[in-house]
């Protein structure tokens, strides 16, 4: 076999082996589907791989179940709670790794460790102390307590820091040269330059609030600020349960991020690609 012919091999198993690898996660979801558009009646019917996989019939019915719920308000709910976390955020971390970036002594290093590392600790340790706080600032039950905990994002700072860093030394002393201060040189030069790493920071702060439930199950007691997940979560009770309802709703709790990253994907490989430069 000549080289080439070893290439060519060499390509199509991977690309076979690529192929399979996607199929393996688009199962799932491909059950998901299947399980959202399944008539009632089949939920829960069969047991057969082929049944839940190719569906009989096709149904509305978990999604006019779910809009009759008031799932649509939890949905809004969480979408203005994940656009104030984006705005909010981006503001917070954009400005913390300015900083980070723009003044460098042993103690902004320490900092920014310590910064980062409260990325590794799970917010659930922090979420009941700061219940009663929230109550007793009168800030539970609405918007603020759902965006204002997860404003300070370690991974968005270490982001956007990364992106900084890229940003030529020699522009920023140019600018400091024309007598630019930190404000402007942040707003017209490390921010134009970094707009990839501030896409993937915005989805990051988007993620991390859309995908939360412990926070807003805690804080939120009115049923008319409920969030989608928890809405999700109060399907199931002791006495009933309204699965088919749930499958619909956890399909449009993954289709909005799904459509999201769709149209953010080649920012988020530049921003990935820039974030280890230095």
């Amino acid at each position: 076999m000549t080289a080439l012919a070893r290439k060519r091999a060499r390509r199509y198993g991977l690309t076979v082996l690529g192929v399979l690898s996607g199929l393996v996660f688009l199962v799932p979801v491909w059950w998901l589907v299947v399980a959202a558009f399944r008539d009632p009646t089949e939920a829960l019917s069969s047991t057969s791989v082929l049944d839940t996989l190719i569906p009989r019939s096709f149904s509305f019915a978990g999604f006019r179940s779910a809009i009759e719920d008031g799932y649509l308000r939890a949905v809004g709910v969480s979408l203005a709670a994940a656009a104030g976390t984006v705005v909010g955020g981006l503001a917070v971390s954009s400005l913390a790794a300015y900083g980070f970036v723009a003044v460098r002594t042993r103690l902004s290093r320490v900092l920014f460790v310590v910064v980062v590392a409260s990325f590794l600790l799970p917010f659930e340790t922090l979420s009941v102390p700061l219940v009663p706080v929230f109550s007793r600032l009168g800030l539970s039950d609405g918007l603020p307590a759902l965006i204002l905990p997860a404003l300070g994002n370690g991974l968005a700072v270490f982001n956007l820091r990364q992106a900084f860093l890229s940003v030529p030394l020699e522009l920023a002393e140019a600018q400091h040269m024309d007598g630019a201060g930190h404000l402007r040189r942040f707003w017209h030069l490390y921010l134009p330059l970094s707009r990839p790493a501030l896409i993937g920071s915005g989805m990051i702060l988007f993620v991390s609030q859309w995908d939360s439930y412990l926070w807003p199950l805690l804080i939120i007691s009115d049923n008319h600020n409920v969030t989608a997940s928890v809405a999700i979560a109060s399907n199931f009770g002791p006495l009933s349960s309204h699965t088919q309802r749930a499958f619909a709703e956890v399909l449009v709790l993954v289709v909005i991020p799904a459509v999201l990253l769709l149209f953010t994907q080649r920012r988020l490989i530049a921003s990935s690609s820039t974030s280890g430069i230095r």
